[in-house]
């Protein structure tokens, strides 16, 4: 009997980790060249109005998070981008796509008013619904020409940051 639970624990672990590999694939197959979100039209959260990534390409790298307040991996991710952000001397656009959010939970999570915050704040739900994202966070990027840097599912262990850390190094382009 101990046999066999140790089986099926061994097979629990292995299907876990394929399914978490086959996510990440799959979203990278959703994602792409990359164009399709970056014409994406996103509604703003808390004006009126909506954007779309290529608005905001050309400056430098764009990135867009989608995430959730509910989602505590989503926070962190979030969290620790504004602090990459802030040490940061390199342009980069974050447009923080909240999904199946409300303003409220946004500014308390946030903890302060959009306006103070480094992020432009846009409404991801549909757009997360509509590509069947597989979960938060998940983080999408471009250079500055538009091209398709990467793109970034979840943020679980230490080395998922690595992702955004060599986005941070990406040269200028004068």
């Amino acid at each position: 009997m101990l046999i066999v639970g140790a089986i099926c624990v061994i097979m629990i672990i292995y299907f876990n980790i394929s399914f978490m590999g086959s996510q990440q694939e799959r979203f990278l197959q959703r994602v792409g060249d990359g164009t399709e979100h970056l014409g994406q039209e996103y509604p703003l959260f808390f004006d009126d109005g909506s954007l779309t990534p290529a608005d905001l390409t050309g400056e430098g790298p764009v990135l867009i998070l989608f995430w959730a307040s509910w989602s505590a991996r989503s926070v962190e991710a979030q969290e620790y981008l504004v602090g990459l952000i802030n040490q940061s001397e390199l342009d980069i656009t974050v447009i923080s796509a909240a999904v199946k959010d409300d303003a409220d939970y946004i500014i308390e999570t946030i903890g302060t008013s959009p306006e103070d915050f480094p992020f432009v704040i846009v409404d991801g739900t549909e757009h997360y619904n509509d590509v069947r994202l597989p979960g938060l966070p998940s983080l999408i990027a471009w250079n500055t020409d538009g091209s398709l840097y990467g793109a970034q599912l979840g943020f679980r262990q230490t080395s998922d940051y690595d992702f955004l850390k060599t986005l941070f190094e990406i040269p200028r382009h004068e």
